[in-house]
């Protein structure tokens, strides 16, 4: 039995093989390999929300404590969920109807999304879990009516994403570690605690949620579209 200090770390690489695969199949690599670097940063500032009422994991520094495996899982999170959608539609871009890059709107996006989770639950003290969830499909229903055409490669992203959760957690936390979340997570509520195939729903809906949000960010950003039917 693998020592608990190993159980973060297990999911990170877990993650970061699934990454992997995206990364081979992706025509994009440069870019997957830059978003990822951004959200490692992101990987271990997000930790100030949910060390909170969330989780406390135990790292190869300790419980609770902010490591290299919050930096791992968000590097491999924000290329999964950011360019998985390239493995699976095989959606070419079409040039024809590129538009000017919206940085300043995506950049009030995420202080938006970043704003969302502090005073709701940092100030407001309401579940970090709920307020991620409806952070994300907020963000993504207002992408969603400036970008209709960018709702199926979002929700393509999605499912996929969850079919990749669902496989590396049952075998993270019901062969490695099944008794992970009893013991270091606070997901003691309706809805969040609920799991599905030993899995907290909390967990489904945020990796989903998030890959929706996250799959459309380079099309909305940089005004790129892709070509229907391919």
């Amino acid at each position: 039995m693998l020592d608990d200090k190993f159980a973060y770390l297990t999911l990170s690489l877990l993650y970061m093989l699934a990454w992997l695969v995206v990364f081979v199949k992706n025509p994009w690599k440069r870019g997957m390999i830059r978003v990822g670097a951004v959200g490692g940063i992101m990987g271990v500032i997000a930790e100030v929300w949910y060390f909170q009422d969330y989780w406390r994991p135990p790292t190869i520094f300790g419980v609770g404590i902010v490591g290299i495996e919050d930096y791992i899982i968000g590097f491999a999170l924000f290329g999964v969920g950011g360019y998985i959608h390239s493995s699976f539609t095989r959606k070419e871009i079409d040039f024809d109807r590129q538009t000017k890059a919206k940085n300043r709107d995506f950049f009030f996006l995420w202080l938006i999304g970043c704003a969302s989770l502090t005073l709701f639950s940092i100030i407001l003290k309401v579940h970090s879990g709920y307020v991620t969830f409806l952070t994300f499909i907020a963000l993504s229903s207002y992408i969603w009516i400036q970008r209709p055409d960018l709702i199926y490669l979002s929700l393509v992203s999605g499912l996929a994403t969850l079919f990749i959760t669902l496989l590396i957690y049952y075998i993270n936390f019901q062969l490695l570690f099944p008794h992970f979340w009893e013991t270091y997570g606070m997901l003691d509520k309706p809805v969040l605690g609920w799991k599905i195939l030993g899995i907290p729903l909390s967990e489904i809906l945020w990796h989903s949620s998030w890959a929706i949000l996250c799959s459309m960010f380079r099309g909305y950003r940089n005004g790129v579209y892709y070509k229907t039917g391919s």
